[in-house]
C-alpha cells in the first residue's frame, strides 16, 4: 500500500536532528499499523503491519511484519464504558493479496470469511466500537475505534466542464449532504471509477482534500465540488465516509509530515492512536454512504 510507505518514510525523517554536528542516533524499529473497518464489503476491512528499520539500514525488504496474531472484537457503550463482547472476536489471517505491492506479500491480514464466505465476513456496524489486538515479537498492541453515525448523501452530480492539459473534455463531481446538528463530525471523500475499479483498498480510491470538518459549518447543508477532473462516459461510485476525529487527525498529521521539506525542516508530529511499545499508526472506522452516477456528455 502506498500510504504505509509514506508513513514509514515520515517516521524516519522526523527523527533527524537539524544540527549537522550532532550524530543521528539509531532508533528502535517501530511497528506500523494501518487498519480499517467499515460498514461496506469485506475488502474495506483489513490490517496491514509493517516495521521501520534503523535510519542507516537500506534493507527495506524486511518491512512487512509476518506471523502476527491479529484479532478484532466488537463492543458497545454501557453506562459510559465500552463493554467488549468476546463472542464477536474475529481472528484475522495473513494473506497474500495480488492487488498489493509485491513488498507486502506478507503483513496483510483479513477475516478468512472474506475469502470463503464473503456474506458472513467481518464488516463494521454503525454505532459500535471495535478493538484491534495485535501480538508481534512478544509485544501486545491495542487500537480502538468506532463507526460514527452515517451521514446520508442527498445527491451526487457532475458538471463544470473544462478542457484539461491533455486537451480532453472533463467535468467535476459535486456532492450534497446535510451535516448533523452536533459539533465534531468529520469526513473523508472518496470515489471509484474506471481507472481504479480493480485497485484494492482505501488508498486505491481517488480522494479529495476538501475540508472535512464541521467546525465552521456545523449543522448546515453542505455542497462540495471537488477540483479533480473526471472523464465523461465513466461510472463513478462516490463515498461520503464519516470518521472519528482521531482518524481525521492521524491523516492530517501524516499529510503534513509527508509534505514536510525534508529532515532539516521544522519537525511535524505524526499522531499515534495505537497503544503498546514502539508502535505508531491508527485503527480507522469508516461509516459510508455512497451513490453511483454515470457521467454523460
Amino acid at each position: 500500500m502506498k500510504n504505509i510507505f509514506g508513513i514509514l518514510i515520515c517516521i524516519l525523517l522526523l527523527g533527524c536532528e537539524k544540527d549537522f554536528d550532532i550524530e543521528v542516533a539509531s532508533t528502535a524499529p517501530k511497528l506500523i499499523v494501518e487498519a480499517y473497518i467499515s460498514n461496506q464489503s469485506p475488502q474495506y476491512t483489513y490490517v496491514i503491519l509493517g516495521k521501520t528499520v534503523d535510519y542507516f539500514n537500506p534493507v527495506f525488504q524486511s518491512i512487512p511484519v509476518k506471523n502476527a496474531q491479529v484479532s478484532i472484537t466488537e463492543g458497545s457503550i454501557v453506562a459510559n464504558n465500552i463493554v467488549w463482547n468476546s463472542t464477536t472476536t474475529r481472528n484475522l489471517i495473513e494473506l497474500t493479496n495480488p492487488a498489493l505491492p509485491r513488498v507486502f506479500a506478507n503483513g496483510f491480514y483479513i477475516d478468512p470469511l472474506a475469502i470463503t464466505n464473503p456474506s458472513q465476513a467481518l464488516v463494521g456496524k454503525v454505532g459500535k466500537y471495535y478493538k484491534l489486538d495485535i501480538v508481534s515479537d512478544n509485544n501486545s498492541h491495542i487500537g480502538i475505534t468506532n463507526l460514527p453515525d452515517t451521514v446520508k448523501l442527498d445527491s451526487v452530480s457532475y458538471g463544470f466542464p473544462f478542457i484539461n492539459e491533455d486537451n480532453n473534455l472533463q467535468c467535476r463531481i459535486t456532492s450534497n449532504y446535510k451535516d448533523p446538528d452536533t459539533l465534531g463530525n468529520t469526513y473523508f471523500y472518496y470515489w471509484r471509477n474506471n481507472e481504479n475499479r480493480n485497485i484494492f483498498g482505501w488508498p486505491g480510491l481517488f480522494k479529495s482534500r476538501a475540508p472535512g470538518r464541521d467546525d465552521i459549518k456545523n449543522g448546515e447543508y453542505i455542497r462540495i465540488t471537488h477540483p479533480q477532473g473526471i472523464n465523461y462516459n465513466d461510472t463513478i461510485t462516490y463515498m461520503l465516509t464519516s470518521v472519528n476525529r482521531n482518524t481525521h487527525n492521524f491523516w492530517d498529521s501524516y499529510n503534513e509530515a509527508r509534505n514536510n521539506n525534508g529532515p532539516f525542516s521544522t519537525p511535524v508530529v505524526l499522531q499515534n492512536y495505537i497503544s503498546g511499545k514502539n508502535v505508531i499508526g491508527c485503527f480507522m472506522g469508516l461509516s459510508v454512504s455512497e451513490r453511483t452516477i454515470i457521467t454523460r456528455p
